[in-house]
């Protein structure tokens, strides 16, 4: 194995999931071949992407997919702006040991995306103001362990 090509999500709205991953996630949007339902693909750094499919399905509520992002304040601060913010399933944004932030964020549909950036990338403290008077306080004895 070399690579992880690309990640495949299952969506209710289509637009509404362009929407988010252009928008508020900040991914360039690629050109997609013809499939027997609606589509969309973004580029994921040089050689790896994200494909949404419009289709009904289940969504899971823990499972997820991170994506490594170049401006943590940025994309924060749009899904704030958003109400896109879970801190309920993994709990809280924080910084792990590692010195990487990390976030959870839900798409349109529920898929659930973590966001997460260097260890090194700098990350305005009013964020972690934000996240408790913004969206409110947290249950931790609930929160499952993920690192």
């Amino acid at each position: 194995m070399t690579a992880l090509q690309h990640v495949n999500i299952l969506v209710d709205d289509l637009d509404a999931a362009i929407h988010f991953y252009a928008d508020v996630v900040g991914l360039p949007q690629k050109p997609a071949p013809p499939l027997r339902f609606p589509t969309a693909f973004f580029s994921i750094g040089s050689s790896q992407e994200l494909h949404i499919n419009q289709a009904p399905d289940l969504r899971p509520e823990r499972a997820h997919f991170c994506l490594r992002v170049d401006d943590f304040n940025a994309v924060f601060r749009r899904a704030l702006s958003t109400g896109c913010i879970d801190v309920t399933t993994w709990g809280p944004m924080r910084r792990l040991p590692t010195g990487v932030m990390q976030l959870f964020i839900r798409d349109p549909s529920g898929n659930l995306v973590e966001v997460a950036c260097d260890a090194d990338q700098p990350v305005d403290a009013e964020l972690f103001d934000l996240v408790l008077s913004e969206i409110g306080t947290f249950d931790t004895g609930n929160v499952g362990n993920h690192k």
